[in-house]
């Protein structure tokens, strides 16, 4: 069966109205039920014996307002029998803590004694611990107003969880674990709200109403405690196929309430209680069974972790200061009030694990907060040890116990946090001499991008780090910190880092801040390296330009008063160098080599032509697009034309070939003749040869080689190979 397809598709407004109906209808229940107890007006408190109780303020419009006052002590009620005690008093006992069915007729007998004495028609007397006595005829009815505060403050409270469940719903409809989480908050309302019924009664309730408020206290706990069990089988991860768990726990839930109310089998050690222990192990085994399918999943991981603390924080200290002690068989450490609003984190908690919402501000929160519940645990656990082993006085136990825990906790909490958070532990400052040295060699803005992409990786280890076509303005988070998109220097395009330190966490605000701050120096550095380079680039067309006014004017009045034709064309030789010098000196960016290919070919052809030369030119159609630097066209360009001139000078060929090709790693050149020649071996470098070699070896990074072909022992080639 499809899980989407069985869910009918109810619009969240229908759910909410639903559930806000649900949330009335229990709150009148409860009101009704609370305004048709009689009404004494009298405020109490229990002694820390819990044997009298301290009357705390007393209603003006009352029955006992000016028969009692603030103060007085009240041992009990004056009956035929005797003086019956007002202790335990319900609004301060847990109703649910009696351990058999013994003991919880024993405690329905006691609240039925309690009724008949508040409902005889002469009214009743309370007797102080002094002896006074005071006869009040308590009112029929409770007035609405006179419904205590904490009633409204508890129920209004606990109407966050009913509320979380509905938004998760509507965020994240056809879910298990939403539709789970929204049942739950409404089982636990109609838990919550009977549980602040009880905590708002004077000092008692009828036993038929106290056995169906405990009954539906039972109900609302009961399933949203298996709820909970399984929202943490189903989320982040299935755990199980089909539903069989799911039909599996609701159908023993359903068997154990219906067991506390028809009391067919009592239970070992608790007939309600024990079985919380087992809802706690019971989530611990899933959550155990989750972990390892989270791995390398930081989303994943994450909103596991923020479910696992949403649970076990609040009910470890549930079992630990209230269901413990009940089990144990002693008083509750604290009262109903406090479990209800702890019962609160539970929900909230539960909505963010399931929503995944802003997980990236809190991934660590998980961790803050076993650590602080491990530190108080642990200074409660050397306090009780200390106090059992040296039966001491409290204060000095406790004041030893926080000098202990102290020495052992904190160098155990920097130990952790430096185990688990290494690398966010990183200060900008610690990280900037890795990140300068990536950036110090950079001497173009190709170089700086790469040292940029070097630092992100060196910081954060992603899985994966993907160039993207987007646009950034700033650095931004993305699916809940399992993405960085993070602008590159220049700005036109995006980096997306993925799966911070390996996927073990997720990007936070933290790292939008630390990004920026990097992004805003590498930017700095990398414009201050622009501007330096710009001043560079036009001192040196300053120079090229004087020097062509200066030194071009001066070649050409040589080329006029020449008295040769061969002195006159090495004067326009030296001028077109000059003029090429000049003008590839100054381009900053890389040129076309087709372009200048053109330009030699017909240099060299102009040449050829006045020597009575023939020349073959070839080159492949993969030049067409190739550029290259400024720099290697000027050497390259050099090199040609002193190979052109050698050749034509000292060889005097009647045929030139100069062939130029492209493989994928470098430029080949050939030149070859067929002049006057001799074997390479036997030449004696001159100047234009060792500035050749010069060029090709050191500016060019290239081979030159000069040899005789052998199947054509007249004909003599020049070889050049550069790398590109």
């Amino acid at each position: 069966m499809n899980w989407k397809v069985s869910i009918p598709a109810i619009p969240p407004a229908t759910v909410l109205l639903a559930v806000l109906l649900f949330v009335v209808l229990t709150l009148l229940a409860s009101v009704y039920l609370l305004t048709q107890q009689v009404w004494t007006g009298i405020n109490v408190s229990t002694d820390a014996t819990n044997t009298t109780l301290t009357i705390e303020s007393i209603d003006e419009d009352s029955p006992a307002f000016g028969k009692l006052q603030v103060g007085d002590r009240l041992a009990g009620i004056k009956t035929e029998q005797g003086v019956l005690k007002l202790t335990p008093l319900l609004n301060n006992f847990a109703p649910l803590s009696p351990a058999t069915f013994k003991d919880l007729d024993a405690f329905y007998h006691y609240q039925a004694t309690l009724h008949e004495a508040f409902i005889q028609r002469d009214g009743l007397t309370f007797v102080t611990t002094s002896g006074y006595t005071a006869k009040i005829v308590p009112l029929a009815h409770t007035p609405l107003l006179s419904i205590p505060i904490i009633f409204w403050l508890l129920c209004l409270l606990n109407l966050i969880s009913p509320l979380v469940g509905v938004l998760v719903w509507t965020y994240k409809p056809h879910q298990k674990a939403s539709l789970f989480l929204l049942f739950q908050s409404i089982f636990y309302y109609l838990f919550a709200v009977n549980s602040a019924t009880v905590i708002a009664t004077e000092f008692y309730l009828p036993p038929d109403a106290l056995q169906q408020v405990l009954l539906l206290q039972v109900i609302g706990i009961g399933f949203a405690a298996t709820l909970i069990v399984l929202i943490l089988f189903y989320t982040p991860t299935t755990l199980t196929k089909g539903h069989w768990l799911l039909w599996s726990a609701l159908g023993m839930t359903a068997l154990s309430i219906a067991n506390y109310h028809y009391r067919w089998l009592e239970t070992p050690v608790h007939i309600y209680y024990m079985q919380h222990p087992i809802f706690y192990f019971s989530a611990i085994g899933a959550i155990l069974l989750q972990w390892p399918y989270t791995k390398q999943q930081p989303l994943e991981r994450t909103s596991l972790l923020i479910l696992t603390v949403s649970f076990i924080l609040p009910t470890t200290f549930i079992l630990a200061l209230h269901v413990g002690p009940i089990l144990l068989g002693i008083k509750p450490l604290v009262g109903n009030t406090p479990i209800l609003l702890f019962f609160i984190l539970i929900a909230s908690g539960l909505a963010i694990g399931i929503l995944r919402y802003r997980l990236f501000d809190i991934e660590f929160w998980w961790l803050k907060s076993l650590i602080w519940l491990l530190g108080g645990c642990l200074v409660a656990l050397i306090d009780l040890s200390l106090t059992a082993l040296l039966h001491a006085s409290a204060t000095y136990t406790l004041a030893l116990s926080i000098i202990i825990a102290g020495f052992v906790y904190f160098p155990l909490r920097q130990w952790l946090l430096a185990k688990l958070v290494p690398s966010d532990r990183e200060s900008l400052q610690d990280f900037l001499p890795t990140f300068s040295l990536n950036m110090a060699n950079a001497t173009s803005a190709a170089m700086f991008e790469q040292g940029w992409q070097e630092s992100l990786l060196q910081r954060y280890h992603p899985l994966h780090l993907s160039l993207l076509e987007q646009k950034l303005t700033k650095v931004e988070l993305s699916d809940n910190g399992l993405h960085l998109l993070i602008p590159t220097i220049k700005g036109d395009q995006s980096y997306r880092l993925s799966g911070k330190q390996r996927a073990a966490h997720l990007f936070n605000r933290k790292d939008l801040k630390y990004v920026e701050a990097l992004l805003t120096i590498a930017r700095m550095v990398s414009n201050a390296s622009e501007d330096r380079k710009q001043a560079i680039l036009e001192e040196r067309q300053r120079i090229m330009h004087d020097l062509h006014d200066t030194m071009g004017a001066r070649l050409l009045s040589l080329a006029h008063q020449a008295p040769q034709a061969a002195y006159k064309q090495q004067v326009l030789q030296a001028m077109q160098t000059l003029r090429e010098t000049v003008r590839v000196s100054v381009k900053s960016n890389p040129l076309s080599l087709s372009e200048h290919l053109a330009d030699w070919r017909i240099e060299i052809a102009e040449r050829c032509e006045h020597a009575g030369v023939s020349l073959h030119w070839q080159q492949t159609s993969e030049l067409d697009t190739e550029q290259i630097q400024a720099r290697q066209l000027l050497d390259l360009s050099q090199t040609l034309r002193e190979l052109v001139t050698n050749a034509l000078k000292h060889a005097s060929p009647s045929d030139l070939s100069i062939k130029i090709t492209r493989d994928p790693s470098h430029l080949e050149l050939h030149l070859a003749h067929n002049g006057t020649i001799s074997c390479p071996s036997t030449w004696i470098e001159g100047t234009g040869l060792k500035s050749m070699t010069k060029r090709v070896h050191e500016n060019l990074s290239g081979q030159m080689k000069i040899y005789i072909e052998p199947a054509a022992p007249s004909l003599l080639i020049a070889q050049i190979i550069i790398p590109l």
